[in-house]
This record gives C-alpha cells, structure tokens and sequence, in this order.
C-alpha cells in the first residue's frame, strides 16, 4: 500500500515537469524573439484585389535575417504563407479597395515556430481615401448636387503587390528561440 502511494505521489510530480517542457520553457543557451519584432517578407507571387479571392493562398520569403540578442533567429530567405481573409474592392468617392490577410507562423532556425501579424488592423494602400471624402463632400457644399455628382467618379486605388515588393510584418508574441551552437 505504501508503495502505490509512492507511485501516485511521484505521478503528481510528473506532472508540472511535464507541463513546463511542454510549454518550451527557456534554457540558458535560449534567446528570446520578442513581440512587437518586425520581419520584412517580400511577396513571391502577385497579389491584386480585382482578381483576389477569400481563402487564396499568398507566397512569401524574408528579406534579410532577423537578429535577436545579436544572434540569427530567422534566417533570410524563409518561406511563410498568408491567407487572403477578407477582399473589399475599390469604390466611388475614392474609397481605396482593401485585402486582409492571416499569416502563417513562421519558422525560426531552431525549428520553433514564430506567430506574426500586423502593427494595425490593416496595412493603408495609397492612404488618400480621407482626402477623396473630404474633396466631395467639400465639392458638394461649394458646388451643390453637381460637385457631389463629380464625387461620385473619384474611385479609389487598388491594390497590386508584385513579386518583389515589401511588407513589414511583427512577431505576435514572445518566442524562445534555441541559439546555433
């Protein structure tokens, strides 16, 4: 009877070693990857918001290493994928059209994977929408129905990235990262 209370009591203990190695605690020869770190991936594959489509898949590399601690954590040319979520395509008044995307994680160099994400909501293509609104609705008071007439032609931009071109995105938490010996 002793003896099967040893063993449970050694299985309880067991438990929050295993929980802790579960969860990727930090060894000493870790470095950490820190939320809020921003990566630059450049697009493979052409994304535009008259063709896109909810669910497309969009190919991209890093940029150039990203450091942490003055040690490489993701090394240049990494691959991660986006998944386009959500196409608002350009509209009158010079609404500008609008692709969201969701990133996949992405894989530092001791094979721990990185959450990303965007410092805002969406990232601002072109950013003149505001401007647009105001011109017609200034064009409207100043002009009447005419210069709301003329706003209604003022259409927004696109967006077109081509294989080549940047985007900044960051890491979205905090990730230990196992330093190359």
């Amino acid at each position: 009877m002793n003896l099967t209370i040893k063993r449970i009591a050694f299985g309880i203990a067991l438990v929050p070693l295993a929980l802790v190695s579960s969860l990727g605690a930090a060894r000493a020869e870790d470095v950490i990857l820190h939320k809020g770190a921003d990566i630059v991936l450049i697009f493979d594959n052409r994304l535009s918001s008259k063709t896109a489509k909810e669910g497309e898949k969009v190919k991209f590399h890093v940029a150039k290493d990203v450091m942490a601690e003055d040690t490489t954590v993701i090394k240049e040319g990494t691959h991660v994928t986006g998944t386009v979520t959500k196409v608002k395509k350009r509209g009158r008044f010079g609404v500008n059209a609008r692709i969201q995307l969701l990133m996949s994680d992405i894989m530092t160099v001791s094979g721990r994977s990185a959450p990303l994400g965007f410092k805002s909501k969406g990232q601002e293509i072109g950013g003149k929408t505001g401007e647009a609104t105001a011109a017609s609705v200034g064009s409207a008071v100043i002009l009447g129905p005419l210069g709301l007439a003329a706003g209604y032609f003022v259409v927004g931009k696109t967006v077109d990235a081509k294989p080549g071109d940047k985007m900044t995105v960051e890491v979205s938490k905090d990730t230990f990262v196992q330093k190359a010996n």
